[in-house]
Order: C-alpha cells, then structure tokens, then sequence
C-alpha cells in the first residue's frame, strides 16, 4: 500500500512539475527574447557612418583606422557589450575594439562561415554563435551588414554577454542549458556539473498518468525532469531541467504519512466492526438463545417420547405431555417418585435397584450414580393397567445442582410384534423341518437311483471289456484241448501262451477297478516326487523303452503324500503318453517339471503326443470317458488319477499352454 501511495503521490507531483517547467521556460524564452532585442539594432547604428563607409572605401588609410578603432572602443563602453568588430565580406577581420586581449575570433568563428553567412542574409539581423572546443567556451555576434556604392563590403559584429541572464533568473536546484544549431552547449547554469557533450543521450522516456510523455535525465547521480524548446529563428534550444530529489522525497513523506491516516482509520473502523459485531452477536445469541428454548418446549412437548425429570434422589420435578399420556391423563406425577410406578415384576428388577439407589443418596452428596439406558420394564397407568416400556435414565448436571432425565418409549406394539413373530418363526422352523426331511428322502431315493445308473453304466462296460478276454479264453481253451488231443505239444504251449496273455489283461482291468474302491489315506507323508516317477516309469517296464526324457525336478523337494498313490498318478499319465505316441507312430517325449507357490508345490507333465479336442478336454477325468477305441481302455485312468490326488488334499488338471501343447498339472502340498 505504501508503494502504491508513494506512486500516485509521485506522479501527481511530477506532473505539476512538469506544468510548472512549461512555464519557466516560456518565462525564459521571453526574457531571452527582450534581452537579444536590446543587442540587435546596436550594429545598425553604424552603418552609415562617414568613418566606416570611408573606411570600407579604403582600408590601407591608417588614420581611418585610428579613428574608427577609437569610435568602437566608445561604443563598448557606451553600450556594455563585450567587443565590436568591422568583418570583410570573406569574413577577415579588418579592425576590433580589442576590449578583450584573450579573445580571438579565429577562435570561435570560421571566417568561411562569416561570409557565407553575411551573403546569405544580407540586410537582415544576423546573430551567430561560435564555439571554442578546448576553452568549452561559446562567443554570440550581432551582424549588420555595410553597404557601399558597388554593394556588400562588410560587417559590423557586436559580441554581446548572455551569461548575466542566467545568472539573473533563480534556478536553486535545477539547470538550464543552451546549446546552438550543432547541439553545442554555449551558455548553461553550473556548467561544471555537465562533463561531456553528448549529455543528452544519458535519458530515459517517460509516460505520466495523464498520458503525458516526457523524458528523465540523470547527472552526477540526480535525477531531472528534462524539458526544452527550439527557438527556430535563432536555432537554439533553451533545456529545462528541474531536480526530482525534492519531489521525491515529498512523495515518501505524503506516503508515509498517508499511511498514517489510513492505519489510523483502519484501527478506528476495525474497532467500530468489533463493536459492532460483538452487539450483533450478542443480540444473535440472545435470539437463538430463546430460539432454542422454543424449539425445546416444541421438541418435548410434540415427541413420541415420555420424558421426565428427575431430582438427585429420585423424585419426579416434570412431565411431557407424552408421559402424562402414558400414565394417564388425570395422573399427578410431580413430587412422586418413579419407583412407585413400577410394579414388583421380575423385568423391573434392575431399574427398581437403579432408582432405590437414588433415593438412599445423602442430601449432600453431589455424587451421582451410572446412567441406566434402555431397560425393558413394566409400567403401572394410574388406573392400575401395565404396559411394557423402555427405560433410559441419564444424569444431568447443571451448575449448581443435578438431576437425571428420564425417556420412557411405549413398547406394546413392538412386544406383540415379537410374539407373533416368534410365533410365526415356531411355524417356520416346523415347516423347515418337513421339507428337509421330505428332500433328505428324495435325494436319498435320487443318489439310489444315480447310484443303480452308475452300476449299470459300469456293468456294461465292464462286461464289454470281460467278454472279449473270455470269450477268447474259451476258444483258446478249446483249441488247447484239441491240440493237446492230438498230441501237437509245440502248438499247445503256444495257445497256453496266447491264454495267459488273456488273463494278465483281465487281471490289470480288475486291479483298475479295485483301485477306484481305495479309502482315503489314513496319514500323509514327505514323499519324494522324483523317486515316486522313477518307481512308475520302473513298473512300466518294456513299454517306455526308446521314450526321450527331460525332468527337471529337485532331488531334495517332498510333498505331503502316500508314495503308492502318488506312483499310480505318474503311472497311468506316463502310460497315456506311451499308448498315444505309439497310436500316432511317434517317439515319446515326456517332460515333467516343478515350481513352487507359496506352501504349494505344481508338478507340470507334458508330452508330445497329439492331445485331446478343446471341446472334449472338460470330460477327461469323467468315469469311463476315453478317447481310445473300443477295448483299448475303460477310461478310467484319468479318473483315478484326480481321485488320488483329491485324496492327498491335492489337485490334478488339465489346460494348454500357451504353444498349444496339453498341460497336466498336479498340485500337492510341500512337506
């Protein structure tokens, strides 16, 4: 804010500066002006004299010399210029008042300059100003041009003093300078402060507020307001400067004092505000105040709810006309206690503890007892009937004493809700019990009937799978006979051979079957999967011969297991995998992995046999589903398999991976 006001303040008073330039400096042009008017018909009073023309006739004549030297030297005093000079028309000097022994006219004037200037502007007022580069000194000359019988043949120069001017007008702090046709400085006040020529170059544009443009010029560290004007006939420039120190430091004292006030009104106001919010408040809090206590007498007086209130010892000191309501119309509560309005019922067993409690306090105890809340008790109307109720009682406490609010909450409809609910629950329940033992008996009667399919299902295919072996067992066995009748020996060992053959077939089908009838393992063991697979891959026998290897398990990992169980999963994937290479014509490539999850191990078991369709791959561990064709197997390998591993609280399935290929992956806990 400071800032703010020591801007404004600066620009106001810098704009009434520079309106107070503005009329300095027409007040110097027209002194500048009066004082040259004094100087230029000084020449003038010359030219006709006899001396002069006779001397401009003749200039060798030393006596016309003597006599008009003497003439100009009484016309410097006379006049009270500095010196008078009689030019040529090529600008020589021919003769001087040589009032001034230092000053030379070669010094400042070019005589070129003289005569072109005379021949230009004949018969009019010439001033001229010279410049002397190594004195900074400027010299100003008032010509009246000399007429003789054959024209132009000279001039009269008067060097007049302009400097008295300045040193007449009262600049205080601030400059002015005077510079010619070649920005030349001939005539400042305290010259000494200007050190170089191109002074003017040291500035800055400005742009006031009142969009007023002007121009700041900075020397030896002071700031000014810089301000000129041409005087064209003369070709002069009068600059104007006026010193900023003075404005600026009025600029902060009219900010800081601005500043001043304007805490002071700002104190004065926030102190008006505080009053006047703390009467606002205090007329806020009154009406809310009764505000509030409105809407208490409305909330307690329209509730659903009894309340009362209680004293420290129990006695009742007011009603809401809900619990007049409860205990009658007519009933007179005030002054009674609450005990006297609860029967001796088992219910109210705890709250009449609570309110005799009350009532034993000592009259100056101010200690008051637990809060009682939501007691279901039993209330007596003043006509002797009971309702049932919820009982809540709180201690309240105000300054200088205490007491407990009492809300009682009328709950015969919810009691009555309650019995027919569990009424209607008791009927439930009888209900529910039929019909699950009417479900019990029909899925009873269900899993009989699944269980006569089942049989029957198996019994077909186990009787297709036993017919074939004997029905070839018979004729075999015939044909034995009728070998052996003939006494063809060699032949008979070789159909003996055939049978027994037979019979290894029907023994592995029955041994499958006794396996689905295996319990659950009474106890699991750490169980070595590698020496669990090399078991399998040993009972197989010639059957893996020329299958290619790749397993890639750790010798030193066990699993939660039974050995013969987990050597029949390998044993029945392993045979898969080698009847269908060979069906396929292709040499077996197994591979079997591992990797752990968490407390899991998952054994990974692929091959390079042709698979199964994605279609048929959820049926593969279903009873009696095989792909195989008619007695190549009963389908049950799979299915055991999954049933073993559910035995070990593992899991046994089957996807493909992301090469297309047929995945098992058994998973069983790590030991």
């Amino acid at each position: 804010m400071y800032f703010g006001i020591n801007t404004i303040a600066y620009q106001t008073l810098i704009i009434d500066k520079h309106s107070e330039g503005q009329n300095q400096l027409l007040d110097y042009v027209i002194e500048l002006r009066n004082e040259l008017k004094n100087y230029h018909i000084l020449p003038y009073a010359l030219t006709d004299n006899p001396t002069l023309l006779a001397f401009m006739n003749n200039p060798q004549d030393e006596v016309l010399t003597n006599r008009l030297q003497r003439q100009l030297e009484d016309l410097t005093h006379v006049s009270k210029t500095q010196d008078w000079f009689i030019l040529s028309t090529e600008g020589d000097l021919m003769v001087s008042s040589e009032q001034s022994p230092n000053f030379k006219l070669d010094d400042y004037f070019n005589k070129t300059n003289l005569s072109n200037v005379l021949k230009d502007q004949q018969g009019e007022y010439i001033l001229v100003s010279g410049y002397n580069p190594e004195l900074y000194k400027s010299a100003h000359l008032v010509l009246a041009p000399v007429y003789s019988s054959t024209g132009l043949a000279g001039a009269i120069a008067v060097r007049i003093n302009v400097s008295s001017l300045i040193e007449r007008w009262n600049l205080l702090e601030d400059l002015v300078v005077m510079t010619d046709q070649n920005s030349l400085i001939f005539l400042a006040s305290k010259l000494n402060r200007i050190l170089e020529s191109n002074w003017l170059d040291d500035y800055i544009d400005v742009q006031f507020v009142n969009k007023t443009r002007s121009k700041i010029y900075s020397l030896n560290n002071e700031r000014y307001l810089l301000q000129n004007v041409t005087l064209d006939d003369l070709n002069w420039q009068i600059h104007y400067l006026s010193n900023l120190r003075g404005i600026q430091a009025k600029a902060r004292s009219i900010a800081f004092v601005s500043l001043g006030i304007f805490a002071l009104v700002f104190l004065f106001w926030l102190y008006r505000r505080e009053r006047s919010l703390k009467i606002a408040s205090k007329l806020e809090n009154e009406i809310l105040i009764a505000d509030s206590a409105q809407r208490q007498r409305v909330l307690i007086e329209n509730t659903h709810v009894g309340l009362l209130q209680l004293t420290k010892h129990g006695e009742i000191s007011f009603v809401n006309p809900m619990g007049l309501r409860y205990f009658g119309q007519g009933s007179k509560l005030n002054s009674h206690y609450l005990s006297e309005f609860l029967p001796n019922h088992l219910e109210n067993k705890n709250a009449l503890s609570f309110i005799n409690s009350l009532q034993r306090q000592s009259i100056g105890s101010n200690k008051s007892v637990s809060n009682l809340l939501e007691q279901e008790v039993v209330l007596q109307k003043d006509n002797g009937q009971t309702f049932p109720a919820l009982l809540s009682i709180s201690s309240l406490e105000w300054r200088h004493s205490q007491g407990y609010l009492v809300t009682l909450i009328d709950i015969s409809k919810r009691k009555k809700a309650e019995l027919n609910l569990l009424e209607a629950n008791t009927r439930l329940e009888k209900r529910v019990l039929e019909r699950t033992q009417a479900l019990e008996a029909a899925q009873k009667e269900l899993l009989s009937t699944e269980k006569l399919a089942a049989i029957g299902q198996m019994s077909t295919a186990i009787a297709h799978e036993l017919n074939q072996p004997l029905t070839g067992i018979r004729t075999l066995a015939y044909t034995a006979e009728l070998l052996l009748k003939r006494q063809d020996s060699e032949q008979a060992l070789k159909v003996l051979s055939d049978l027994q053959s037979l019979v290894v077939r029907m023994q592995s089908l029955t041994s499958e079957l006794k396996v689905l009838a295996y319990r659950r393992p009474e106890q699991l063991a750490p169980t070595s999967i590698k020496e669990s697979i090399k078991h399998a891959i040993e009972s197989l026998g010639e059957e893996v011969q020329g299958a290619s290897w790749d397993i890639q398990l750790n010798d030193l990992d066990l699993v939660t297991a039974e050995s013969t169980r987990l050597e029949r999963i390998f044993l029945n994937l392993i045979s898969n995998s080698i009847q269908a290479c060979s069906e396929s014509k292709i040499t077996p490539n197994i591979k079997i992995s591992q990797q752990e999850q968490g407390e899991k191990i998952i054994i990974s078991y692929q091959d390079n046999g042709p698979g199964i369709e994605q279609n048929k791959l959820t049926h593969i561990f279903e009873p009696f589903f095989t792909t195989k064709p008619i007695g190549k197997g009963l389908g049950l390998g799979l299915a055991i398999s999954a049933n073993l591993a559910k035995d070990m609280n593992g899991t046994l399935i089957a996807s493909y991976n992301d090469s297309s290929q047929l995945v098992f992956r058994l998973t069983l806990s790590k030991a």
